[in-house]
């Protein structure tokens, strides 16, 4: 026993050293669990980055991979540099992809139906109309000239844009009003010095390890807990309340500091700009809607989202408006089981089987 308490650290220190050589020498990749870059008040993602990201609790890992521009996409997919056919999806997490591999999204199972365009997923969670505009006319301005336009207009674009985004000369990009709450780091400083810096660039094989363990744990916990579900209820979601409680009644710090009624007006006139831009450029303009589970649950008697939807639709002279409420209220009506089938638990993004429903319906609606 002796034997072993003296070894003990012995063991432990070549093996750090041997990880110090490891990372230094023969395993030079970053290793990430996230592909975000934040900036002062913004934030996208990286450019070329592979990280095995678990923003979900209830979720099992998945893989990210984004290509040359910052656009998340398949491990499979090539980068295509033609400028030709292009297909863009705007949006939120929805668009994003969060909690499911990219082949398992929406706009993943689009693109690998779709061979005559190139798809260019530019979601990215956390994103809402101010920054959608702003992300078509970028594209315009490089004579990138999409031909057709997807955006998901998503129930959190209210409480995001909310947020406020206001236009700074020294960014290009739209950024968040100053706040205590903006994270704030220089593109040169984003790995802290010191230990840590050191830590997370010499102990590589450790850190892959612990991630190893990690996923394992959490695949087991997500298996352990799906063969557990049963029939729930939705709660109310908080930032989808305002759809069936009057605004003054729900939570009013989604909705500052730009105030609900406001943010909506803001809405309304990003949709109008998106239509503009989309006209100029002679492209298709689709807007997607779906609901959220307390949405399916409580309704929309306050505020109801499918005219909303429609409203903006007028606004941007879209092509169509591509509505998700007729069927996923046709899978609640059909199974008790419909809230772990439709959405991930305890969350509000679309399961795998979400997903199809949504890639079925836009390769339906504007495709064809």
């Amino acid at each position: 026993m002796k034997k072993i308490f003296i070894l003990t650290p012995v063991y432990i220190l070549f093996f750090l050293l041997g990880d110090i050589f490891f990372s230094n020498f023969i395993y030079k990749e970053n290793i990430n669990n996230n592909c975000y870059k934040y900036l002062s008040g913004f934030h996208h993602l990286k450019k070329n980055c592979y990280a095995k990201e678990k923003w979900l609790k209830n979720v099992v890992s998945y893989d990210v991979y984004t290509d040359g521009d910052g656009y998340r996409i398949s491990n499979n997919k090539k980068d295509i540099k033609k400028n030709e056919n292009i297909v863009i999806f705007l949006g939120g997490s929805i668009t994003y992809g969060m909690g499911l591999k990219y082949e398992k999204s929406f706009v993943g199972l689009v693109d690998s139906k779709i061979e005559k365009y190139s798809i260019k997923n530019l979601g990215v969670a956390g994103y809402s109309p101010t920054i959608f505009s702003y992300q078509l006319d970028k594209l315009i301005k490089k004579n990138i000239k999409p031909k057709k336009i997807f955006i998901v207009l998503d129930i959190v674009d209210v409480s995001n844009e909310a947020k406020g985004w206001v236009y700074n000369k020294k960014f290009e990009h739209p950024v968040r009003p100053l706040t205590k709450d903006i994270i704030n780091l220089d593109d040169n400083k984003e790995r802290e010095s010191g230990f840590k810096n050191f830590k997370y660039n010499n102990f590589k094989a450790t850190r892959i390890i612990a991630r190893y363990i990690n996923n394992s744990l959490r695949n087991l916990r997500y298996n352990f807990s799906q063969s557990k579900k049963k029939n729930k209820i939705p709660g109310k979601s908080g930032w989808g309340d305002f759809l069936y409680t009057n605004v003054e009644n729900t939570n009013l710090d989604h909705w500052r500091p730009v105030g609900f009624n406001k943010t909506i007006s803001i809405i309304k006139n990003e949709y109008k700009k998106i239509g503009k831009l989309s006209k100029k450029i002679d492209s298709e303009l689709y807007i997607i809607i779906y609901p959220w589970p307390d949405t399916l649950f409580f309704g929309q008697e306050i505020f109801n989202w499918e005219s909303f939807g429609s409203e903006l639709c007028l606004l941007s002279e879209c092509n169509k408006l591509i509505s998700l409420f007729p069927e996923l209220e046709k899978v609640k009506a059909e199974n008790t089981d419909w809230l772990t089938k439709l959405f991930n638990e305890n969350d509000l993004h679309l399961t795998s089987f979400g997903q199809k429903i949504i890639a079925k319906k836009v390769l339906k609606e504007g495709f064809n």
